[in-house]
């Protein structure tokens, strides 16, 4: 049984291993963060290229561990991963430099002087991953941390334990110091620890109440962090779509890596007039699955055990159920807002499909769910799939495409609602791992008119500035431009020696 959410937010004894491992990540992390951004990415472009070297060693720990195709291995773990690696090392550096600030002529009396962004590391970062994505979802946000100038404690699921530390050696064969990366290893109790050992941001992806808890610790703390809390993925398909098409990519989407991706189809909603040929079509998709591109739970396992009370609750609710299909995947068709297979996520293959009478009541019912990290939308008119896309509460949204989007490296995936907040991967997820800094400087001499005695006559004259700046119409403005010099003429004059 998972553990109680409430157990995680206890008192904190933070475990020896944890504690050493922050100390020494926060004994190394000032250097890495005074190197050139540059440097830093040096070692990720390394990284990825240890990475594509030596791949098949740890591509194969994936699947024994995941039970997972070597196709699927390759293709969603090695292959994104390398690409984000590669895309962090190229743009990161870019992404990360200083900006010159603009200054506002409104200000003029100021001097405003110059002013500079500057994006700054945290500090030591934890990041805590799931084990439903081994590499990808950990590997890439580690080298996003790092080339930002932070060192990592990295806690992976239990089951992933391997993974990760053949992970950390081919960044440590890139040249990292090992203080920068620190693998620990456990289950809830190590994550909490993570916490508990005061890390400057949390990185955390996961199931909601374990996350929610952390995120509670972290903030007791006063210290910031990002969830990505999964939720369901919502397809619509409109009439007009490519139905074989739909049944197909939808049939992939739920049944790629078992149905345990994040952003796995869960819930399909369609359109009235093409509902039963679609739910016939998505029949035959997901029969048509070769048994050895899919691994379903284990019967009697947890994850059987729960698709069972999921699938017999909406079977009460009136639902019809296509099951024992030969991949191993449940269909179940004509599901109705509060059934628990609609509302809950689910980590297996089960598929639900409910008919829609418009495009609105597809975006209220997507809208109005807990978890909206993504959904999808079918249609032949692409015009209409990016009017329904804009009118979605979700943070990624798809058209005529199912899951592929999220390996691209550039793509962000943000959570809505109970999925949680912040970003991870691409630059929004890079911006995640810095803070800004604005400096601004003024040379050392001539004197500051804003300062004490305050002169006589500056109300008028910011009134004027005001006017001139906002001021409709030629007349008016050359009527406030006279009423600027003349509440100059006046200041001048009233404070002898005013530049």
């Amino acid at each position: 049984m998972p553990p109680d959410p409430i157990d995680l937010v206890e008192s904190v004894r933070v475990d020896h291993a944890v504690s050493s491992a922050c100390r020494a990540a926060r004994g190394a992390w000032r250097h890495w963060a005074q190197l050139e951004t540059c440097e830093r990415a040096e070692v990720i472009g390394r990284a990825a290229r240890v990475l594509a070297a030596e791949a098949a060693p740890i591509a194969e720990s994936i699947g024994i561990v995941s039970g997972r195709s070597a196709a699927d291995v390759w293709s969603a773990e090695i292959l994104p991963t390398l690409d984000a690696l590669r895309w962090l090392a190229r743009c990161g550096p870019r992404a990360l430099r200083p900006q010159a600030l603009g200054r506002s002529w409104l200000q003029w009396y100021f001097r405003a002087g110059r002013h500079r962004l500057h994006w700054e590391p945290y500090g030591v970062v934890g990041i805590v991953t799931p084990g439903n994505s081994l590499l990808f979802l950990a590997a890439p946000q580690i080298a996003a941390a790092l080339v930002a100038g932070n060192a990592v404690i990295w806690k992976p699921a239990p089951a992933g334990a391997s993974v990760a530390f053949h992970t950390a050696r081919i960044f440590f064969r890139a040249g990292l110091s090992p203080a920068l990366l620190q693998v620990v290893t456990g289950g809830a109790a190590t994550a909490r620890d993570v916490v508990g050992e005061g890390v400057d941001k949390l990185f955390f992806t996961g199931g909601k109440a374990a996350g929610i808890a952390l995120y509670r610790l972290q903030a007791e703390r006063g210290r910031p962090a990002v969830l990505e809390l999964s939720g369901r993925h919502v397809a619509v398909v409109l009439a007009g779509a490519d139905l074989d098409l739909a049944a197909a990519g939808i049939a992939w989407g739920k049944l790629t890596n078992g149905g345990r991706n994040c952003v796995s189809t869960q819930l399909v909603l369609v359109e009235r007039a093409v509902y039963d040929e679609f739910v016939a079509r998505a029949r035959g998709a997901l029969a048509s699955v070769p048994a050895g591109d899919f691994c379903a739970p284990a019967p009697g396992s947890e994850a059987a055990r729960r698709i069972d009370e999921l699938v017999s609750d909406a079977l009460a609710g009136g639902a019809r159920l296509f099951e024992h299909l030969p991949s191993g995947a449940i269909l179940v068709a004509d599901v109705t807002p509060g059934m628990r297979v609609v509302e809950e996520e689910i980590q297996g293959p089960v598929l639900a499909v409910a008919a829609v009478e418009s495009r609105a009541e597809a975006v209220a019912w997507i809208n109005a769910g807990g978890g909206r990290l993504s959904a999808s939308v079918w249609t032949g008119n692409l015009a209409q799939g990016e009017a329904l896309a804009r009118r979605l509460d979700a943070g990624q949204v798809w058209i005529n495409e199912e899951l592929a989007p999220v390996a691209q490296p550039e793509v962000t995936l943000a959570g809505r609602g109970e999925s949680g907040f912040g970003a991870s991967r691409g630059l929004a997820g890079l911006m995640e791992m810095v803070q800004p800094k604005v400096i601004s400087r003024r040379p050392a001499r001539g004197r500051r008119r804003h300062y004490f005695p305050t002169a006589p006559g500056l109300e008028g004259m910011f009134r004027a500035t005001i006017e001139l700046a906002f001021a409709a119409g030629l007349v008016r403005q050359f009527r406030a431009a006279g009423a600027l010099a003349r509440s100059l003429v006046g200041l001048i004059r009233s404070t002898p020696g005013i530049p």
